[in-house]
């Protein structure tokens, strides 16, 4: 064997046995957390923070209702002359449209009932 290269072995490549040796702890390490993950998993529940989703919607709605009402009736007073009544009113608008547009969202959500718990009663 020559000094300077202590070994046969390419540098940057590995040989077939590490190879195979390093499939065979991925594959394992594969099911070994497909199991956690099923062993943790909750019937009903909802995946992939589908709450921060609902909230983020809602405060969307509302931001968009204030922003839309309050910018429309900032030119209609520009327009009438009528300040600050219209500003006022559209911003009023638009405040319950978003509050609305977030009350229709809540309603047609359809959440799992909670699961129900035994009373101290019910245990006698």
């Amino acid at each position: 064997m020559p000094a300077d290269k202590p070994d046969d072995r390419v540098p940057g490549q590995i040989s077939p046995a590490d190879r195979e040796a390093l499939k065979r702890r991925a594959d394992e390490l594969g099911t070994r957390l497909e199991t956690a993950k099923h062993r943790h998993d909750v019937p009903g529940a909802r995946k992939g923070g589908a709450a921060a989703g609902r909230g983020m919607r809602a405060a969307a709605e509302m931001i968009g209702g204030v922003i839309v009402g309050g910018v429309l009736g900032w030119y209609l007073d520009q327009w009438l002359g009528t300040k600050p009544w219209l500003f006022i009113l559209f911003f009023l608008l638009g405040s319950g449209a978003g509050m609305l547009n977030i009350i229709r969202s809540a309603s047609q959500e359809k959440t799992p009932p909670a699961p129900s718990v035994k009373d101290d009663e019910d245990e006698k």
